[in-house]
């Protein structure tokens, strides 16, 4: 998933009111969770909701599981808290209130699948968006945060990067993460962008 490009949170802001709701409610988990798409769309609405208000913190059952901690625990804040509730009474309102249906229902009594999301995503933002970029924004500005909190000790900021994510390893949120190619990208213009160069060749 080292190819998959990310957002800029204003940009999401935008797109998020411009998309259906039911779309926005799963970017609305993606991005401020960091969440896989193949963990958000199982979601029940008693996953998300307690004595009928919107749970502080959420339970997430992990994809990918290790040490048999298989649940990850997230809180859904602000604006994208808001665009979750507008979703849930949406489907409340329609008659989908049980503890047991899902918030993001598909067909035949299924949830939404994972390629309708993908198809859904890379038709309105185009080539390297599917799903994974939602993952990918929240570890750029979880990195990003812990980066500027812990400026003199930037490995630090990997690992609670690399703990937010759930990887194994330090090299794969590196690799996540594309620092080694930005790296390189600034060290090219820093390096080469100014050396001027004789008009005329060959003489």
């Amino acid at each position: 998933m080292a190819g998959m490009k990310r957002l800029e949170l204003p940009e999401i802001a935008r797109r998020m009111k411009q998309m259906p709701l039911k779309y926005a409610a799963i970017v609305a988990i993606g991005v401020p969770t960091g969440c896989r798409i193949s963990e958000i769309l199982p979601l029940r609405r008693r996953d998300l909701i307690e004595y009928e208000s919107i749970r502080e913190v959420v339970s997430f059952e992990k994809l990918k599981a290790r040490d048999g901690d298989n649940c990850r625990k997230m809180t859904i804040p602000g604006v994208f808290r808001a665009t979750l509730v507008r979703w849930l009474n949406h489907e409340a309102d329609r008659g989908y209130c049980r503890p047991d249906d899902y918030v993001f229902r598909g067909q035949a009594g299924d949830h939404l699948s994972r390629f309708t999301c993908y198809n859904y995503f890379r038709s309105i933002l185009g080539r390297g968006y599917g799903t994974h970029w939602m993952r990918k924004t929240f570890a750029w500005e979880i990195f990003r945060y812990y980066l500027k909190q812990s400026a003199a000790d930037p490995i630090r900021a990997l690992e609670l990067t690399r703990q937010a994510l759930g990887h194994a390893r330090i090299d794969t949120t590196i690799k996540y993460l594309g620092i080694a190619e930005e790296a390189l990208y600034e060290a090219q213009n820093a390096i080469f962008a100014d050396i001027e160069t004789e008009e005329e060749h060959g003489q």
